[in-house]
């Protein structure tokens, strides 16, 4: 983004304001986005959102995200760009804004109007000390300058079941397991009826994507938040290595005889394809992956979803996951259409405009639906939407890293579970104190 923020640096010298735009109605706005999946839903939504204003929006998307930041780029340099974009949130919105080719929505969406999203994602455009401080774009940004509102949400440590294969193997396909325990005894039922194609996928080539999606959340679940979070810090005998740390680990290695043939060797995307191809019975994603499957023909009505079950004897019983704000809307600072734009957003992030977007894409919103989830966006994309509301103590956040050390690398946690789970070639003890040597040397290079 270095190269963005040097395009940026004519535009402030001219002045790059946007020309304001007495009266909307009939105006026509231009967005930007990097997923191709969204633009038909975009579409859906502005076709309503023109019944309703006036204003037409045309959508376009630039994929994958390297020709996307490359396109902002040359805009930015021609003065071409569009007056929306969607961007990743709590990164690239902050990198395109401190580079200047954003404007402040703060006086837009108020503390009150951003009560409409959901509680973990409301911030996430904002710009704070800490962002300040790990992103150089922001250098001269100013603390609290919104620039981009929360459009999709989601989170990871969601099981996929397919419906048929559990009916296959005697199971009910509606009611998810209640515990750590009912789940395998799932597993063993569908690989039993099918030992190659009955068991559970995840994309484990990225190594970190077990200790992420999975064993974080039965560890949260078991533990507690505090003794959860202590696992990583530098307090003696709290560690992975601890009773407490190996019990977590045990649990883990339960699912051992249960991944699918080749497991280690699948990405995330193929992971998702194989179960989509009928190759798993089960799966391990985000709220994310149900579009994904979607587009490899595995239905929503052919899945069953849950959060990764909580062990029984933990403190947690019913696990919830705080979701992340994906990606954010935002206005550019060379904007004509400033107003009209504004109000697209709005109406997007409204109850009326998410429901119609998410609905049509299957991605979920970070509007917080509430009561109207079901009728806005079906009883499947509600169900997982449910999983994002709980209490404090049952809520699993992946987004704090408040407790990890300064430079905490996902993957070098994630290599010794994978050597544990599913390449069985160490033990659960030995893989504690692994961990706790890994994260030694991370706390010491801060």
């Amino acid at each position: 983004m270095a190269a963005l923020a040097a395009a940026t640096l004519g535009l402030a010298a001219a002045g790059c304001g946007g020309d304001d735009d007495s009266g909307t109605s009939d105006a026509t706005i231009s967005m930007w986005t990097f997923k191709r999946t969204h633009v038909a839903a975009l579409e859906q939504a502005a076709a309503t959102f023109k019944e309703k204003t006036g204003i037409t929006v045309k959508v376009e998307a630039f994929t994958p995200d390297d020709v996307f930041t490359s396109k902002i780029q040359s805009a930015a340099q021609t003065r071409d760009l569009p007056d929306v974009l969607e961007l990743h949130a709590g990164g690239e919105d902050m990198r395109v804004g401190g580079g200047g080719l954003l404007t402040d929505l703060k006086g837009d969406f108020d503390e009150a109007k951003l009560q409409r999203f959901l509680p973990s994602t409301r911030e996430a455009g904002r710009v704070t000390d800490e962002r300040k401080a790990k992103i150089e774009e922001l250098a001269n940004a100013t603390v609290g300058t919104l620039y981009s509102v929360p459009f999709t949400a989601g989170t990871f440590g969601i099981v996929y079941a397919n419906k048929d294969k559990m009916a296959a193997a005697g199971l009910d396909p509606d009611t998810p397991p209640k515990t750590w325990e009912e789940f395998l005894t799932y597993l063993q039922a569908t690989t039993k009826v099918d030992a190659k194609q009955g068991g559970l996928s995840l994309g484990l080539k990225v190594t970190q994507t077990g200790f992420n999606w999975v064993y974080e959340q039965l560890a949260f679940a078991y533990l507690g938040a505090d003794r959860f979070k202590a696992l990583f810090g530098q307090q003696a005998g709290q560690g992975f290595a601890s009773a407490d740390g190996i019990k977590t680990l045990e649990l883990y290695s339960q699912l051992k005889p249960y991944w699918i043939p080749g497991a280690s060797a699948l990405g995330i995307d193929e992971a998702d394809v194989a179960f989509a191809q009928g190759k798993s019975a089960f799966n391990v994603g985000g709220t994310f992956t149900m579009a994904f499957l979607s587009q490899n023909d595995m239905k929503p009505e052919k899945l069953l979803t849950f959060p990764v079950p909580p062990a029984t004897g933990g403190k947690v019983s019913d696990l919830r996951l705080a979701p992340l704000a994906l990606t954010g809307l935002a206005v550019t600072e060379t904007s004509k259409q400033r107003e009209a734009s504004v109000k697209w957003l709005d109406f997007l992030t409204g109850a009326e405009g998410a429901g119609i977007f998410a609905k049509a894409s299957l991605d979920l919103p970070a509007t917080d639906l509430g009561s109207q989830a079901e009728t806005l966006i079906g009883k499947d994309l509600a169900a997982l939407q449910k999983f994002f509301t709980g209490p404090p103590e049952s809520m699993y956040d992946a987004a704090d890293k408040s407790f990890r050390p300064p430079d905490y690398d996902e993957v070098e946690v994630g290599n010794p579970l994978l050597k544990m789970s599913p390449l069985g070639e160490v033990a659960p003890a030995a893989t504690g104190a692994e961990l706790d040597k890994v994260l030694a040397a991370m706390w010491q290079s801060k």
